[in-house]
C-alpha cells in the first residue's frame, strides 16, 4: 500500500487567525487535519516554523503585504534562498501594487502559484492539491514514499556510509533529500542512475 506524507499547511497572512474567522482555514483542517495546518500572523514566527521543520513537507500560503508593507516577500526570499521543496502560493489583493523586480524575482526563484486573496476556498483548495500532487511526483516525494513503507526500526538502522566513512539511515536519508543537501542530492541522482541503467537494459518496467 502506497503510504504518502500530509503537508503542513503554513499560513502567514496578518488577517487571518482561526477557522472561526477563515473559512478556509476549516476547509483545510477537515482536509489535511488541524494539526497540520498552522496559521501564523507574524512573518518571523512563520519563517521560524518553516525553518525548524524542513524535513518535512511544507505548502505555504503567504500574503505579500503587511500593513503597508511587503514582509511576505521577505519570508519567501529567506526560505527559498535555503530550499526549493518548500511550495509557496503567494496571495496578494492586488498584483498592480507589487513591484515588478518582485514579481519576477517570485517567478524566478520558482514560487508555486500568484493568487488574488479573494478567489474562493474551492480555488485555494485546488492549487493546495495541485501542490501536494506534484510533490508526490518530485524524486524525493518517491523516496519518501519508499522509505515510509519501512518500520520505525528499519528506518533507523544505518544504511549507506559517505566516502569519509559516516554513516546514515534511511530518516537522515530523508532529511538530507528534503534539506537539499549534497548527500541528499547524490543519493537522489544515484536512484535516478540506477532507475535508468535498469530500464536501459530492459530489467524494469514502467
Amino acid at each position: 500500500m502506497s503510504v504518502r506524507s500530509i503537508p503542513n499547511i503554513v499560513i502567514i497572512d496578518d488577517n487571518i487567525k482561526d477557522a472561526d474567522s477563515e473559512p478556509l482555514v476549516g476547509r483545510l483542517e477537515d482536509k489535511y487535519g488541524p494539526e497540520n495546518v498552522r496559521v501564523f500572523q507574524n512573518v518571523i514566527d512563520g519563517i521560524n516554523f518553516i525553518n525548524s521543520n524542513l524535513s518535512s513537507r511544507i505548502i505555504v500560503l503567504l500574503d505579500i503585504m503587511f500593513g503597508n508593507k511587503p514582509e511576505g516577500l521577505t519570508v519567501f526570499e529567506t526560505i527559498a534562498n535555503r530550499t526549493s521543496l518548500v511550495y509557496f502560493i503567494v496571495m496578494t489583493g492586488n498584483f498592480e501594487s507589487v513591484n515588478q523586480g518582485d514579481l519576477v524575482n517570485l517567478v524566478n526563484k520558482h514560487a508555486w502559484y500568484l493568487i488574488k486573496r479573494d478567489a474562493s476556498s474551492r480555488a485555494f483548495l485546488d492549487i493546495i492539491d495541485r501542490a501536494n500532487s506534484s510533490m508526490n511526483i518530485r524524486i524525493d516525494g518517491a523516496l519518501e514514499e519508499w522509505i515510509l513503507r519501512h518500520s520505525d526500526d528499519d528506518r533507523r538502522k544505518p544504511y549507506i556510509k559517505n566516502r569519509s566513512g559516516k554513516s546514515y539511515n534511511l530518516n537522515d536519508l530523508l532529511q538530507e533529500i528534503r534539506l537539499g543537501s549534497d548527500i541528499g542530492n547524490e543519493f537522489a541522482y544515484g536512484i535516478i542512475n540506477l532507475a535508468i541503467d535498469l530500464l536501459s537494459r530492459d530489467k524494469a518496467k514502467i
